[in-house]
């Protein structure tokens, strides 16, 4: 289900979520300077997290500004310590090799745990780089490639486990979620890219074949709640509870 509001309120919801994977927002997303307080902004949603896995996966990149880096990921790790959260894994997606004036080529992939949380590591999460190449819908690129969060949802949680993502932009998070059968849960306080999301889940349930005869009855259901919903444009989808 993805709500169209900002993260704090659906949070305040106290939802039900196993995960939580996210690429927060930068300084121009958010109308705010670079001199703005990033950490208080992390802090603000972040200290209303509540995975029942205990694990939460940020994805970001470091910003380039007036001859300094500005280590946004190191922001990151200070806030997460802060509650309670160890770095549990730390991994890097090359973005390309081209020049980039404002931001660096590569992203921070970081896993944060806590109570003592343990998972055992799949094998294809195991190299500390991944090199990846961005995915893109029509014409319109992700923030990151679906296989990244792929890897991620697979890592972190099991089959029909909730994944939450309160920054969910394009979609990225709900199609990895589709992708590796997880349920999904998204805040999106911009209208433009929730309804983006909506047309990208909707063409994906029309793009596999191998659950052609629940297709129709998923859109339909999915239809319903779009235009039920007042505050939200649509629901997770389990496939294996769906009649036949």
């Amino acid at each position: 289900m993805i709500y169209v509001e900002d993260c704090l309120k659906t949070l305040d919801r106290k939802l039900y979520y196993d995960y939580v994977v996210c690429s927060p927002p930068d300084f121009d997303e958010l109308d705010k300077a670079i001199d703005f307080s990033y950490a208080d902004f992390i802090k603000s949603w972040a200290v209303k997290l509540e995975p029942a896995s205990n694990f939460v996966s940020i994805c970001i990149s470091d910003r380039k500004s007036g001859g300094q880096i500005v280590s946004k990921h190191s922001i990151v790790i200070d806030v997460f310590k802060t509650l309670g959260y160890i770095l549990h894994s730390h991994k890097i997606w090359v973005k390309g090799t081209g020049v980039n004036d404002y931001r660096m080529n590569y992203q921070h992939v970081m896993t944060f745990s806590r109570k003592n949380a343990k998972r055992k590591p799949i094998a294809d999460f195991k190299p500390d780089v991944f090199i990846i190449n961005s995915s893109k819908y029509k014409n319109y690129g992700y923030g990151m490639p679906v296989r990244v969060i792929e890897l991620l949802i697979q890592n972190y949680t099991d089959k029909d486990n909730i994944v939450y993502d309160p920054f969910m932009g394009s979609g990225t998070t709900a199609v990895a979620a589709m992708n590796t059968k997880r349920q999904w849960i998204g805040s999106e306080i911009n209208q433009e890219y929730a309804d983006l999301t909506k047309t990208i889940v909707l063409s994906w349930l029309n793009n596999h074949p191998d659950i052609d005869r629940k297709v129709s009855r998923v859109i339909s259901s999915f239809n319903k709640r779009v235009a039920n919903a007042t505050n939200s444009i649509c629901g997770p989808v389990n496939f294996d509870d769906l009649p036949d």
